[in-house]
């Protein structure tokens, strides 16, 4: 049994302070060592708000704000948007918009994408795992030999075989070749090629093999030419030259081995789902048919539904105009439909899986899902709230229009001629047009180029400047003026009268504002109506600790 303190005695008040003291040093610990027995800062997991008796914490906020931020957008200053976007999400729950057919078909198109790409991360990524040793073999089979090669291309055979007469019996090298391709009776093109055994064409590959450096191959026939090919050397590749093609020959063996997984994968959930193709039905499929005249009988059956023929041929007639539409060939009729079926099979499958695993209910998915959930019941309840909403008629766009005619009117534009210099030569300059002398073929005369004029709003010129301007008629000079320390002299050319842009210019622009304006009154109203109804408090100690340690974050990750 626990021995009770008295505090009153020596020894108690002792027991008491070293208690006390233990007290202190643990919460120093937590606060500046937070590793030593505490997860993280205090604060990380406590009640940031309260709504109608609902606890929302510091965690939960987190979680929003990584999926709500905009990319690089700074750190909100009051924590309103997150309950502003409680209140609508909840109430829209409370509504049931969760039932509504565009709020159901937008977050099912969501989570087939998302989970999608994690079955994807499962059964095929995370099993692949290409090693040095994978790329250096490859290499070595399909990269090297590197040929260094001749190609002496000919528009006839006969023309080949001449050149092989001719160079039969002689040391064929590089500087032969070159004199017999300068020379235009021998109707061939001499290039130099660089080739590896990837790629090549198996004739042409069997070709180099067979040659030794510094002998001729046998001519190869293409449709427009025939080729003989010149091997110069064929070199062993080395370790830069792996580190040249390293990263292609990775992708290429990923794509082997996504390929492989992907087939894999597919027959074992065709074995799953219990698929079957009536292969008769499908034989007899004419394509060419209007889908009216399909059937609503079962083409593709498995354990979790039928695809009959008219959905069947909804996908093929979709798929051919497709094709036609980019250009890609759309090949004979049985195969298309084969592949048309595949891909029906494919998709439906893998989005079947997908969803059956329940990736949504847990890392990394989860928090995301729900988030995007809570974002659609909010559309979903602004569709709501704007269905009703008055039009924005033409009267109310003229009203706008008339109200606010500075926003669609030009401003005056002022053409002029200002220079700058000294006191001196300013003086002088304003002595000479005094006298008569022309403003422009004096700068001209002094400087040795012509002023250049300048057109500026009126209202974008320095008030000093603008007074001058004010003072002056069309084609007069000023006096010398300072301004800001500037020696200056200005002449006015022209003053561009304000111009009124018309209304069938700005309409459609007024009345997207106006129906924005519109919208966002009806949701602020609807919004204040939510909060008036509503208990909300909020831990405003919790929130500016948390929000400073988000600050802080993301300084750090910005440097």
């Amino acid at each position: 049994m626990p021995r009770k303190i008295n505090k009153n005695t020596t020894a108690g008040r002792r027991a008491a302070y070293h208690k006390f003291y233990a007290l202190i040093c643990m919460l120093l610990l937590a606060v500046f060592f937070p590793g030593t027995g505490y997860c993280g800062w205090p604060w990380q997991d406590a009640t940031l708000v309260t709504i109608d008796d609902q606890d929302y914490t510091t965690k939960d906020f987190q979680v929003w704000w990584e999926n709500w931020k905009e990319k690089g957008q700074k750190v909100i200053r009051t924590p309103d948007p997150y309950i502003n976007w409680i209140l609508q999400y909840r109430e829209a729950e409370r509504m049931r918009l969760y039932e509504d057919p565009v709020y159901r078909h937008k977050v099912l198109t969501f989570l087939k994408a998302q989970t999608l790409m994690l079955l994807k991360a499962e059964e095929i990524d995370s099993k692949i795992n290409i090693s040095e040793r994978d790329i250096e073999e490859y290499y070595q089979k399909n990269y090297t030999p590197i040929y260094q090669v001749k190609v002496l291309s000919f528009v006839s055979g006969d023309d080949a075989n001449a050149l092989l007469d001719t160079v039969k019996g002689k040391q064929i090298t590089v500087a032969l070749l070159e004199e017999l391709a300068s020379d235009s009776t021998n109707k061939m093109r001499l290039e130099s090629k660089l080739l590896r055994p990837a790629g090549l064409d198996p004739e042409v590959l069997k070709a180099l093999q067979g040659l030794a450096p510094g002998e001729l191959s046998a001519p190869i026939i293409r449709k427009k030419a025939t080729l003989l090919l010149f091997l110069e050397q064929a070199k062993p590749g080395n370790k830069h030259d792996l580190a040249m093609v390293q990263r292609n020959i990775h992708e290429t063996l990923w794509k082997k081995e996504e390929n492989r997984l992907t087939t894999q994968l597919l027959k074992k959930l065709r074995k799953r789902y219990e698929v079957t193709v009536d292969r008769e039905r499908l034989q007899s499929i004419d394509i060419n048919k209007d889908l009216d005249s399909f059937s609503d009988e079962p083409l593709i059956r498995t354990k979790n539904g039928n695809i009959s023929e008219k959905q069947f041929m909804a996908q093929l007639i979709k798929q051919r105009r497709f094709r036609r539409h980019n250009g890609f060939a759309i090949g004979d009729a049985q195969t298309l439909k084969e592949q048309v079926a595949n891909g029906i099979i494919d998709q439906t499958l893998t989005s079947w899986e997908a969803l059956d695993r329940g990736y949504e209910k847990k890392p990394p998915l989860k928090q995301r899902y729900e988030f995007y959930c809570q974002h659609r019941l909010i559309k979903a309840l602004d569709r709501r709230l704007l269905k009703g909403m008055q039009p924005i008629t033409h009267k109310d766009i003229e009203q706008y229009y008339k109200e606010n005619i500075s926003q669609f009117t030009t401003p005056e534009i002022i053409r002029m001629i200002v220079i700058e210099g000294t006191k001196k030569d300013m003086d002088s300059l304003w002595t000479e047009v005094a006298m008569g002398g022309n403003f422009q073929d004096l700068i001209e005369k002094r400087s040795g180029h012509t002023p250049p004029i300048r057109e500026i709003p009126a209202n974008h010129l320095d008030p000093e400047v603008k007074a001058v301007v004010d003072s002056l008629g069309k084609g007069e000079v000023s006096p010398v003026f300072t301004v800001k320390g500037h020696i200056s002299m200005l002449q006015l050319l022209e003053r561009k009268p304000p111009k009124v842009i018309p209304l069938d210019r700005v309409a459609t622009q007024i009345r997207k504002k106006l129906q924005e304006q519109r919208e966002k009154q009806v949701k602020d109203k609807f919004l204040a109506r939510l909060r008036d109804n509503s208990t909300i408090e909020v831990n405003n100690g919790t929130w500016q600790k948390l929000r400073q340690e988000l600050v802080e974050t993301d300084t750090e990750h910005a440097q």
